[in-house]
């Protein structure tokens, strides 16, 4: 029985380290998303005038001012997939390994512990409604 809740024990500590991995790679994602928004207004301040009057000086007005836009929007396009990326980091992986692991084990023992006492009852229904808990509150968002 003890090693049901050591296992459970790991598991949730493994979904912690999963969900801080997690947190961590959307910092960064938001990070990004600001640095496109600087990068942004920085082109539009800065080098607006620049390719402008570059541009004026062969094409004309009008068409040196399209030719600004479009390399406004090469350049937040750019930022936005980069920032769009979503791989998941290796430590994010390990985390759902080895939590599904002890999950899996924690399951397995207590219904072996189950099989040899009637007591455990009580602790298979424990864990079972707290690893479904997450999953079952989940399906209910309004």
């Amino acid at each position: 029985m003890l090693r049901t809740f050591s296992l459970v024990g790991m598991a949730a500590q493994a979904e912690g380290r999963r969900l801080k991995a997690q947190a961590s790679a959307t910092a960064t994602k938001v990070g990004m998303y600001a640095g496109a928004g600087v990068m942004g207004l920085a082109a539009f301040v800065m080098l607006h005038f620049l390719l402008y009057f570059i541009a004026r000086n062969s094409f004309g007005p009008i068409l040196s001012a399209a030719l600004v836009l479009a390399f406004d929007l090469i350049v937040a396009g750019v930022l936005v997939m980069l920032a769009g990326k979503n791989k998941a980091s290796d430590e994010e992986i390990e985390a759902r390994a080895v939590r599904n692991v002890a999950l899996t084990g924690a399951a397995q023992s207590a219904v072996s512990g189950f099989t040899t006492q009637a007591a455990p009852l009580m602790a298979l229904g424990g864990i079972a409604i707290a690893a479904l808990w997450p999953k079952l509150r989940g399906g209910r968002r309004m």
